[in-house]
Order: structure tokens, then C-alpha cells, then sequence
């Protein structure tokens, strides 16, 4: 019996800063208002390169593993170095090993472009990822407490596979969706009414939801989110901090200042962290926002998405950074 079983994308990482990326600043050209700038035709010298292993699958299974819960993980590989280099890196960190190997497409890979602030953008090749089947899943010989849901690649066969499982087995779901699920927009809504975890940030949640994303449609938002799921609502907001609703309260949080080397992976480890320490306090959100922003806060000041995340006794070393929870409601 495992503790939580992740299921989504699994990719390797190479990630190039520069001080020579520059940070373009434009509303008109980029929708986050930020675009990333170089000089065509010129060689640029990149004195930091580091490659990892990354995707949500893997690197949520690993921060799990850290914190002290029996964990599994299901992904999708290529038959080639990359995927070998995942598989080995799971090994290490005591996570179980459920991946499908694809014999003729390769491991998902990403390129990320890292600036100087810390802000990144991914080239990314979907790969293997997109061969991720329900049929290849023994659904039978699977038993675990908890299912973390990340990237599925747009299958609404696997969502729906993952989903009925859950429900017959009376395994509690974690839900992180991936940008394909979250192009389903409101038709993504009739799968989350038993979702005991959902996390989003603000502009996935405004996709879900329906109501554009504005400041001012923020309660809105998040009013609504609430009324599709029986379960805990978390809304991520960036340097802003998170937004939780537990059923009877709303909790706010911010984030404490730290050093930011790279931001990828902060997601990711913030819902290890959250979900974690959901599981294992049984049900104290307040401790959970804390450690979720915790190992987020470790993660962001190194590259890649794993090495930074905590171990459960190195959370009380983070307490200085841990953000005061207010209750909103």
C-alpha cells in the first residue's frame, strides 16, 4: 500500500542562464507583459548550464519520498539515455518506478532559458509524454491512499481512468492540472467535483472558471472554484503569495523574501509540500500553506526542480521563512 501514487509528465532539463538575457518589457507584444530578448545571429557566452530531471509526475513523487510518504510514480519514458537518467534518479530517492517505456519516441526533453532575476522560458518537446495511456496502467495491482494528478497530456480517457479508480478504491485525489487540461476550460468542471486538492494558479483558475481574469474578479474567481469542488481550493499567485479555501475558512498567505536563483519547479514543490503536510497532519491547512511555501522557497534558490526540495525534519529549519496564514472568513 503506498501513501500517494503521481501520475503525469516526466521530462529531462537543461537549463542555460545568462546575464545576456534580457527582460523586455511590453504589454502589447507579451501576454504576461515580459519578453525574454538576445541578439540574433550572436554567439553568447553561457557560463551556468545544469541538466536535471523534471516534470510534474517525478518531481512531485520525489518531493513526497522527501517528506516521508510511500510513494510511486507513473510516467512515460523514452528507451534512451534521458529516460534511463529518470529511472536511476527515482531509484536513489526511493520512489517506485511504475513508468512506461515508449520504444520509439523519445524522453520528453526541455530547454529553459534562465535570466538573471530568475525568470525563465521553456522550449519544450512533449515526447513520450503524450503516449501516456490508461491501457497500459494496471489499474488492479495499484493501491495507494492518495493519487496526485499533474500533466496528463489532454487524455480525458486517462483523467476519467484515474478518476473511476479513485472512486472505487475510496483513494483521496490530488489535482494539479497540466496546460492542456486547463485548455478544456469550463468543460474540464463536471471532472472535479470529488477532488479532494485542486491547485491552480489565478490565470488557470480564471480558464477553468470561465470569468476572466482581473483583480477585481478575484473573489469571484475563487468564489466559483469553490462551488465546483467539494474539496480544498488552493490558488497560487505567484510572488503574492497562495489562496486556500478549506470549507469552513479561507486562509491567505504571502512569501517571505529569499534568494531566487530559478522558479521552475516552484509549483510543483509547492504542492508536494501542501499535500504533504495535509496528509500527515491530518487535514491542518494552516501547516500546510506553510509548508508548501517552505519547500518552494528552498526550491527557487537552486536550478532544476528537485534539489531544493525539503526532507519533513528540515522543515522546522525554514520556520523564519514560513509566512504568517491569515484567516480571511
Amino acid at each position: 500500500m503506498y501513501d500517494i501514487i503521481t501520475i503525469g509528465s516526466v521530462t529531462r532539463d537543461a537549463f542555460f542562464k545568462s546575464k545576456d538575457f534580457k527582460i523586455v518589457n511590453d504589454d502589447k507584444e507579451f501576454r504576461t507583459g515580459k519578453g525574454g530578448c538576445f541578439l540574433l545571429g550572436a554567439k553568447m557566452e553561457v557560463p551556468e548550464v545544469v541538466f536535471t530531471t523534471g516534470g510534474g509526475s517525478t518531481n512531485t513523487a520525489v518531493g513526497f519520498a522527501k517528506m516521508g510518504l510511500k510513494t510511486a510514480c507513473i510516467g512515460r519514458i523514452g528507451d534512451d539515455v534521458s529516460g534511463k537518467e529518470v529511472r536511476k534518479e527515482l531509484k536513489e530517492e526511493k520512489v517506485s518506478d511504475f513508468l512506461q517505456i515508449d520504444k520509439k519516441i523519445s524522453t520528453a526533453y526541455s530547454l529553459i532559458l534562465v535570466a538573471p532575476d530568475g525568470e525563465r522560458t521553456i522550449l519544450e518537446y512533449r515526447g513520450a509524454n503524450d503516449g501516456l495511456s490508461e491501457k497500459e496502467i494496471n489499474w488492479k495491482k495499484l493501491k495507494s491512499k492518495w493519487l496526485f494528478l499533474d500533466s496528463l497530456s489532454g487524455n480525458v480517457e486517462l483523467l476519467k481512468s484515474a478518476l473511476d479508480w479513485a472512486e472505487k478504491n475510496k483513494v483521496k485525489i490530488a489535482f494539479n492540472p497540466g496546460k492542456r487540461e486547463i485548455k478544456m476550460g469550463e468543460k474540464l468542471q463536471p471532472f472535479l467535483k470529488n477532488i479532494d486538492i485542486f491547485i491552480v494558479n489565478e490565470d488557470e483558475a480564471a480558464l477553468v472558471t470561465g470569468i476572466q481574469y482581473k483583480k477585481e474578479n478575484e473573489e469571484r474567481i475563487f468564489s466559483k472554484l469553490d462551488e465546483i469542488i467539494k474539496g480544498i481550493v488552493v490558488m497560487t499567485k505567484g510572488p503574492d503569495g497562495v489562496i486556500v479555501s478549506g470549507g469552513d475558512h479561507v486562509y491567505k498567505a504571502g512569501v517571505p523574501e529569499s534568494p531566487i536563483i530559478d522558479r521552475t519547479g516552484a509549483g510543483d514543490s509547492f504542492s508536494a509540500g501542501f499535500v504533504s503536510a495535509f496528509i500527515q497532519s491530518k487535514g491542518d491547512i494552516e501547516y500546510a500553506i506553510q509548508a508548501g511555501t517552505a519547500n518552494a522557497t528552498s526550491v527557487v534558490q537552486y536550478f532544476g526542480a528537485k534539489k531544493g526540495l525539503l526532507k519533513r525534519n528540515q522543515l522546522n529549519e525554514f520556520w523564519r521563512k514560513w509566512p504568517k496564514v491569515e484567516i480571511l472568513s
